[in-house]
């Protein structure tokens, strides 16, 4: 043990001797070298920390620096989803924009007051019986009238309403196997009643049995329809059933020219406008591209027969029943 206090001793006299005549020679290249040299060896922490001080320090900056790239990042996510989003609303409300364009240069028929809806739902359980629009007696839709729809620039049957509530109303569908409406062929004089199957197309009855019928006939509301206006375009045979021995006339399938489940919007054909509605604005048409001559305008197509021009003699057509009304589609439970 004592010889243990006399090493240390004798070497803390010696680095104190070894102190004092450091600082007592002068300040050179060679004695500051050795200081330093003698320092490093001594004491090597002072050197080593102060690097490591320098890269500690500068961690918050850089974390900072981190955070905020990250928190940048995030916002221009943001904003570029707006955009994407923004994108496709631009892109519909124009789509939307060209179709009610196209629709304003449909006339109605008769004197009926015309007033175009969207389409807001469709029965999922009875898809070809009923559909829900935004128009209701707020806007001076009643019960049984007319709706049409547009299809390659002219207006074509699609239903009738059935029940009208303040701000929508429920459009029973052709297609529904309650619904039906007086009709002629084009190809003759030969009148029936058009009537839904619950299906993609309509049956028509009660032609002449005598009579050669054909596809490709065009099948359009006659002036005796309680409902509709006479010669709208409903649509055109599709398929000539069998004579069957047991019936005194003939049926043949109808393919409607509305195909209910595509239509966006919808002409109800009201019996008075209310009191202070605007008119709908004139159909400007777009103008020409300036590197080519445009075309002349083709004057907008009305569902109107052109057998409709010519004198005909119609055999006497059933009496056009009105079916039942709907029960009555709750929005709220069809979603």
């Amino acid at each position: 043990m004592q010889r243990e206090t006399r090493i240390a001793n004798f070497v803390l006299g010696a680095l104190s001797a070894l102190s004092l005549l450091l600082l007592s020679l002068p300040l050179s290249t060679p004695v500051r070298s050795f200081k330093a040299a003698t320092g490093y060896l001594l004491d090597p922490l002072a050197y080593h920390g102060e690097a490591g001080y320098a890269r500690l320090a500068g961690a918050p900056e850089r974390t900072r620096r981190l955070l905020q790239a990250d928190i940048e990042n995030e916002a221009l996510r943001a904003e570029l989803r707006q955009g994407q989003w923004v994108k496709t609303t631009v892109e519909a409300l124009s789509l939307e924009n060209e179709r009610l364009r196209r629709s304003l240069a449909l006339k109605a028929p008769g004197s009926r007051s015309p007033a175009w809806a969207h389409v807001m739902e469709r029965d999922p359980v009875h898809w070809y019986r009923s559909l829900v629009v935004d128009a209701g007696a707020d806007r001076g839709v009643s019960l049984n009238d007319p709706v049409l729809g547009p299809r390659g620039g002219q207006l074509v049957a699609v239903g009738r309403v059935v029940d009208v509530r303040e701000k929508t109303a429920i459009v029973l569908l052709l297609t529904d196997e309650g619904a039906s409406v007086a009709s002629y062929l084009s190809s003759g004089t030969l009148e029936g009643l058009v009537q839904g199957q619950d299906g993609p197309r309509l049956r028509m009855n009660y032609l002449n049995a005598e009579v050669q019928l054909s596809t490709g006939d065009s099948a359009y509301t006659s002036p005796t329809s309680a409902t509709f206006p006479p010669d709208v375009l409903i649509g055109r045979v599709a398929r000539v059933n069998p004579r069957d021995p047991f019936l005194t006339f003939q049926s043949v399938e109808i393919e409607p020219a509305a195909d209910a489940s595509s239509l966006q919007e919808l002409m109800i054909l009201r019996a008075k406008a209310p009191e202070g509605e605007a008119k709908p604005p004139a159909y400007v048409p777009p103008p020409a591209p300036q590197h080519a001559a445009a075309p002349e305008p083709a004057p907008a197509e009305v569902a109107v027969s052109t057998a409709a021009a010519k004198p005909r003699r119609r055999k006497a057509a059933p009496v056009e029943t009105p079916a039942a009304p709907a029960p009555a589609l709750d929005p709220e439970a069809a979603r």
